[in-house]
């Protein structure tokens, strides 16, 4: 089972995608179109899917509680 933390978009350049999260800033290659202040889940630094913020909010809760 693998298990992605929600990031945050904090820059598009061309090909590379910035994102932050807890764990801090990344840059990565995307499948999807995105923008700055979306939030994507990620796979072997790709990013494979867009979220609302309401559920990347749902997402960190649970995982703060399982710690």
């Amino acid at each position: 089972m693998c298990l992605t933390i929600p990031k945050q978009v904090i820059a598009v350049k061309k090909n590379l995608v910035e994102v932050k999260s807890p764990k801090g800033r990344q840059k990565l290659g995307t499948l999807i179109s995105v923008k700055k202040g979306d939030w994507v889940l990620t796979q072997n630094n790709i990013i494979i899917k867009k979220i609302t913020a309401k559920q990347a909010k749902e997402i960190n809760i649970i995982l703060q509680n399982t710690d």
